[in-house]
């Protein structure tokens, strides 16, 4: 079974009732707008703006629904990050083109205008992305991570240095100008002072809020960046003889602890981001 799930605006959802008003099912449920079957699949579409397509095939559907709201895809660079908020590991920046026709395959994977993808999923899916799609992509490991630390750099920085990097690298493999999105995690402003003393700068970037849905470039970016940081975790997990923690919980805490007590605390410095709070509350001495 596949599905599909795009954000719909409130008079899309109204339109696209309109259209399959002859296959409408019905619901109990508060949350669901409507429910539809059509072409053996089932459109459900919640009153939050969801909608997801589910069926043994959706391509056709999905088609069928973009040219019914007038939907154009567009091709886009997009850029995004993964690790920036765990404790361990590195921070990985991926920038990816994606075409018209690299669209319609993602499509075939099942992949959404969505923000949250299993692990198991991505596990499953970057491969075949990154093998197929042009892209750039930068690991900053702990331990570089932690000299530039040193040296005044905060995480918003590191990370818009990074991002400019890999759109220039991204947009000078394509030969033509295309749009360039940047899933935003400052304000604008401060991201180009942040690049102000760099040589090179990509400027005309679209920056994408955390609220709206990002582009399928944005998405993708972030599920290769994704699996690039589980892969170095894997690595390091094997390095520790330890599964490290995602995330920045109570349980990293406590798991830095171990870290520290099985291995010495220098070892933080080659394995962790050692400025985030979980670590400098502990006065731990390097």
């Amino acid at each position: 079974m596949k599905h599909y799930t795009m954000n719909l605006s409130e008079s899309q959802l109204n339109q696209l009732k309109n259209g399959y008003s002859s296959f409408i099912k019905a619901s109990d449920s508060e949350a669901v707008f409507f429910i539809a079957e059509h072409n053996q699949t089932t459109i459900t579409a919640l009153k939050n703006g969801k909608v997801t397509i589910e069926g043994i095939e959706i391509n056709n559907e999905l088609v069928l629904i973009k040219n019914f709201l007038n939907i154009k895809d567009y091709e886009a660079v997009g850029s995004s990050d993964a690790g920036s908020l765990d404790v361990f590991g590195p921070v990985v920046i991926c920038s990816t083109y994606v075409s018209l026709e690299d669209i319609a395959f993602l499509e075939t994977l099942d992949i959404g205008i969505q923000r949250t993808i299993s692990m198991k999923k991505i596990v499953e899916i970057a491969p075949i992305i990154a093998k197929r799609l042009t892209h750039s992509i930068v690991i900053l490991k702990p331990f570089k991570y932690n000299e530039l630390s040193k040296n005044g750099f905060n995480m918003n920085k590191i990370k818009s240095l990074l991002n400019n990097h890999m759109i220039i690298k991204t947009t000078a493999k394509i030969d033509k100008t295309i749009p360039v999105i940047l899933e935003q995690y400052c304000n604008p402003n401060n991201y180009f002072n942040y690049l102000k003393e760099e040589k090179l700068v990509y400027r005309d970037i679209e920056f994408s809020e955390k609220s709206e849905t990002p582009h399928i470039s944005v998405l993708v970016s972030s599920i290769i960046a994704k699996y690039a940081y589980l892969v170095e975790m894997h690595r390091l997990s094997k390095k520790l003889n330890l599964k490290l923690k995602l995330g920045a919980t109570k349980d990293v805490d406590e798991q830095i602890l171990e870290v520290v007590n099985t291995h010495g605390s220098k070892v933080l410095i080659e394995v962790a981001k050692c400025n985030f709070k979980n670590i400098t509350k502990q006065n731990i001495e390097f």
